[in-house]
C-alpha cells in the first residue's frame, strides 16, 4: 500500500472520517449492519468514482488485518502534515514530545476531542504513531476532530513557543512539595499553556524539562512512580477544559 494511505477500521473512526472529511477516502467497505449508516457517503464516493463495497466480516478482517474492525474499515489518503510554525492558539493545549506507543496516542487523542481541545502539538515521532491503524481505531474519531502541530526538533518547538506561549514540563512527584497544573492555570499570566508530556518510558528530557517555563506534578499516594501517560493526558485536558479555553 502507498505510504500516504492508511487503512482504518472501528465503527466510529469510520463514520467520523465518513462524516467530516470524507473527501479523504478511498475506499470504503462495511458489513450489511453497519450499511445504512453509510448511505450518504456512498453517494459521495460515487460521484467521486471511489470505491465502496458490502463484505463480510471475514472479508473485512482481511482488509484491516484485525478482528478488532467492528464492522466498518475505510482506506484513506493521510491528511497533510501541518507544520507548527503556521500554529496560533488561542487557548491551553498539550505537547507529546516523543510519545510513540500508537494506542496511547490514540487515547490522547480521543480524550482531547470528549474535551473539544481542538489543537494538539507533537513531536515527529508522537505524529508518526499518530499516524497508525491502532492510533486511529483507539482514538475513536479523535483524530477527525483535533488538529495536530508536527515540530521536528526541539529548537522548533521552543523557537515557536517562545514569547508567545508558556510552556510546562510534567515530571514525575519530587520530595518537596511542588506546584500542581490548576495553580499554574490560575495564575495572572493569561499567556496560553502548553503541558508538555514525554514518552512511556523516561518522560521528558532533561534539556527538554529546562527549557520550559516552569514544571508541575501530579500528586499521588507515592505508592506508584507514575501515572500512564494517557492517563496523565487525561487529568490535564479535563483540568484545561475547565477553563473554557
Amino acid at each position: 500500500m502507498s505510504e500516504n494511505l492508511l487503512t482504518v477500521c472501528g465503527l466510529s473512526s469510520v463514520r467520523a472520517l465518513a462524516t467530516e472529511t470524507p473527501e479523504l477516502i478511498e475506499r470504503l467497505f462495511f458489513d450489511d449492519v453497519r450499511a445504512p449508516l453509510f448511505s450518504d457517503t456512498c453517494r459521495f464516493l460515487a460521484k467521486e468514482r471511489k470505491t465502496y463495497r458490502l463484505v463480510t466480516s471475514d472479508e473485512l478482517k482481511k482488509i484491516t488485518d484485525t478482528t478488532h474492525h467492528q464492522g466498518a474499515a475505510a482506506v484513506i489518503h493521510l491528511p497533510a502534515t501541518l507544520k507548527i510554525g503556521g500554529a496560533k492558539l488561542s487557548g491551553h493545549t498539550l505537547c507529546l514530545n516523543d510519545v510513540m506507543n500508537p494506542h496511547n496516542v490514540g487515547a490522547i487523542l480521543r480524550t482531547a476531542a470528549f474535551f473539544g481541545v481542538e489543537h494538539l502539538l507533537l513531536s515527529r515521532k508522537s505524529y508518526n504513531a499518530a499516524m497508525t491503524q491502532a492510533a486511529w481505531r483507539v482514538a475513536e474519531g479523535g483524530l477527525t476532530h483535533t488538529t495536530l502541530w508536527v515540530y521536528d526538533d526541539t529548537e522548533e518547538f521552543f523557537a515557536w513557543a517562545a514569547g508567545t506561549y508558556r510552556t510546562l514540563a510534567a515530571v514525575k512527584p519530587e520530595a518537596k512539595k511542588m506546584r500542581s497544573l490548576g495553580e499554574f492555570i490560575r495564575d495572572k499570566n493569561s499567556a496560553p499553556l502548553i503541558v508538555c508530556l514525554g514518552n512511556e518510558e523516561d518522560g521528558l528530557p532533561a534539556a527538554f524539562t529546562g527549557r520550559c517555563n516552569g514544571r508541575f506534578s501530579i500528586a499521588g499516594s507515592g505508592k506508584i512512580e507514575s501515572l500512564n501517560v494517557s492517563v496523565t493526558a487525561a487529568l490535564c485536558l479535563e483540568k484545561i477544559a475547565q477553563t473554557g479555553l
